[in-house]
């Protein structure tokens, strides 16, 4: 699941809100579940569902007559299909594929893990293959291989990294580490210290005599910005300042001639990374990381020196060369606390060398099809699930978590073995179909890089194997592991008007609680590539909770018979979607709308921003927001003076437009507030 996580109670008290009108007017909100501890041992799980579905119910008995499935309890489930449900969830989860993070190792290893489940099933590669020909042109072959290739973009990493203090050559990664705005060079020279290194900071404090210059130095600094006793900031109450970004300090002693910047951490400051050796992937821009130590937002500053930071212990080394007790780290933190301070460190000179080197990082798809047959074979029904996660936390993970491995056992891995689980009963099930009935392909379909902003769904949808309009039905499934006895989030059913009629005899068959919308919107995984494409979907979702993204999001905590239910489901439904000879539309091909359905369409993928608004992760060509100037990362905080504080508040702004509708929308970008005009477009 993509985005930036939101209040669990919040959100919980949403999906109750939004669950489907047969159990709101049950009184779900009323009546609290059931506890384990309610429940007699020898109660099978059909069981335990089914009385906590009756105890919601039992106030209203027109409910309970619309509900008789949920209340003779969901049907039996197979113990072998929870068991390969739960191996398959705990095997992704594994500390193997290291969180699943796109380039790595362990990604690799999971995308092969998927692959060779499709090729025990039979299926077919579902994408080309390249080879370059004798003449040198491109020669592809259709559907020969398993993986889609793609960049996710750049990598920088320090190639070299060497230190040397008094002939002893310290060990990179233990005693020093490169940062990410770090340059690349081979510098030998005397050291000095900066203090705090800020050139101007609130109450008239530099951390150095304004005409000091470093000249041909090595340049030791400390990070933070000054402290109280207890290591907390003196200029806020909370955290540390904008002060403290280190890339400000080494922009201001480069400025003045320093030739390497070296930083260490004041061992005593009230920040939960202070003990911590930041690294190049810690100090990348978006990751988290301490204020003192990243700090540099989502721009990329790179200096044309080296940048490193050192341990205490070794910064300490530095000062004891000059045999003087008032040069002790500890009190030279106390000075610069009080005001500037700069001075030269006698010893011998200091030698440092950084290679910084940038590599692609690219990721795969994963996709398999299982062919159709007769008329209906060439159109398609896609099953898609994201495979990867955060790895050991950064970008998308929580500050205070990085460097801790990310097992992303609900997101998704619990997606990922959910589809894994539908490719195994569908190839079961077609089996038991007429050899006569006509049916629709099956393309199964493991995104990558789904955490970095649904970039493998957007790549597919960008370069399909089929066109757009021979696929009926976009079936995804993203954290489907924390069912429990709550209801099941459906995401999507307004894509396409014939969608309700469709799937309700199935959740009704299910016996599972049903919620109409999701509780995170419409846009936070990978259907939302497809319906932007006009492809009909689905979402199945079981809400967000307080190990999202998270490193305590293990396998042990995953309720694995409500998600192998949900995966019952989805077979069901993509069964029912691939044997329909009346296909489905979606919304834009020209169906008119439901009521309280919006006709326009601003065209930008939007997720909620952890600053409150709405953050836009990308803006789609040729419709109102790309012609009005808003850009990527943007962030929209009113729309004609109404206040924007979640995704939740753009459908009932779109629903009170029509096409030609001229809004205000004002927005954050960077550093400035910007006011932009909208012409709304009409869905095409």
């Amino acid at each position: 699941m993509n985005g930036s996580a939101s209040s669990f109670i919040r959100m919980f008290a949403l999906a109750l809100a939004l669950v489907s009108p047969v159990l709101a007017s049950a009184g779900l909100n009323a009546q609290p579940a059931a506890t384990t501890t309610d429940v007699q041992p020898e109660k099978t799980p059909a069981q335990i569902r089914a009385e906590r579905a009756r105890n919601r119910l039992a106030d209203n008995p027109t409910a309970q007559d619309r509900a008789a499935d949920t209340l003779s309890g969901p049907p039996e489930v197979d113990p072998e299909l929870i068991e390969f449900f739960r191996d398959t969830m705990t095997e992704l989860s594994g500390p193997k594929y290291e969180g699943r993070a796109p380039g790595s190792a362990g990604i690799d290893r999971a995308a092969t893990y998927i692959e060779d489940h499709f090729r025990t099933l039979g299926f077919q590669p579902a994408f080309p293959n390249s080879q370059t020909a004798a003449d040198g042109t491109e020669v592809l072959t259709p559907r020969s291989g398993f993986r889609q290739h793609f960049g996710v973009g750049q990598q920088t990493r320090a190639g070299t990294a060497a230190m040397t203090v008094d002939a002893q050559e310290l060990v990179h990664t233990v005693d020093f580490s490169v940062l990410a705005y770090s340059g690349s060079g081979d510098v030998t020279a005397p050291v000095a210290f900066a203090g705090y290194a800020i050139a101007s900071g609130p109450d008239d404090y530099s951390g150095f005599d304004p005409n000091t210059r470093f000249d041909d130095k090595i340049v030791l600094a400390l990070a933070y910005e000054p402290m109280n006793p207890d290591g907390t900031s003196r200029w806020q109450t909370k955290g540390f300042s904008r002060n403290a970004q280190l890339t400000q300090k080494a922009n201001a002693l480069v400025r003045r001639g320093a030739k390497a910047v070296v930083f260490v951490k004041p061992p005593n400051a009230a920040d939960d990374r202070a003990g911590i050796l930041e690294t190049v992937d810690s100090t990348r821009p978006g990751r988290g990381g301490s204020a003192g130590a990243a700090g540099s937002g989502n721009r990329m500053t790179r200096f044309d020196v080296p940048v490193i930071q050192v341990t205490p212990e070794i910064a300490q080394r530095l000062l004891n060369r000059a045999a003087d007790p008032d040069r002790s780290l500890e009190a030279l933190i106390a000075r610069a606390n009080d005001g500037p301070i700069s001075l030269d460190l006698p010893g011998d000179p200091v030698s440092l060398r950084v290679q910084m080197e940038t590599t692609s990082t690219d990721a795969f798809n994963v996709g398999a099809i299982l062919p159709g047959t007769g008329a209906l074979a060439d159109n398609f029904v896609i099953i898609g699930a994201h495979y990867d996660h955060v790895g050991f936390g950064g970008i998308g993970s929580f500050p205070g978590n990085e460097g801790i491995l990310h097992p992303g056992a609900d997101d998704n891995a619990s997606g990922t073995a959910g589809m894994m689980l539908v490719a195994k009963l569908l190839s079961e099930r077609v089996r038991t179909l007429p050899p006569e009935q006509p049916r629709r392909s099956i393309l199964f379909l493991a995104f990558s890089a789904e955490e970095m902003g649904l970039l493998g769904s957007l790549h597919y949808t960008q370069r399909p194997i089929v066109p757009h309009e021979r696929v009926v039905l976009m079936l995804n499934l993203d954290m489907i592991g924390t069912l429990d006895d709550e209801p099941l989030e459906i995401g999507n059913l307004r894509s396409a008007p014939e969608l309700p009629s469709i799937v309700d005899p199935h959740f009704e068959r299910s016996g599972l609680l049903i919620a109409r919308e999701t509780s995170v919107g419409n846009a936070r995984s990978d259907h939302a590539s497809f319906d932007a494409v006009g492809v009909p979907n689905l979402f199945f979702f079981t809400g967000l909770h307080p190990r999202y993204h998270r490193p305590q999001d293990t396998p042990d905590l995953i309720d694995s018979e409500g998600a192998t239910r949900i995966a019952l489901l989805v077979t069901d439904i993509a069964v029912e979607a691939a044997t329909r000879i009346v296909g489905v539309f979606h919304r834009s091909a020209g169906a008119p709308a439901a009521p309280g359905e919006p006709t326009v369409r601003i065209g930008l993928l939007p997720t909620n921003s952890p600053k409150g608004g709405i953050l836009v992760q990308r803006v789609f060509p040729d419709t109102s927001a790309s012609a009005a100037g808003i850009q990527p990362n943007d962030r929209l905080l009113t729309w004609n003076g109404a206040p924007l504080r979640s995704v939740e508040d753009l459908r009932p702004r779109l629903s009170q437009h029509k096409p030609g509708d001229v809004v205000t929308i004002t927005l954050e970008r960077g550093d400035e507030t910007v006011e932009v005009e909208m012409t709304l477009r009409g869905i095409e």
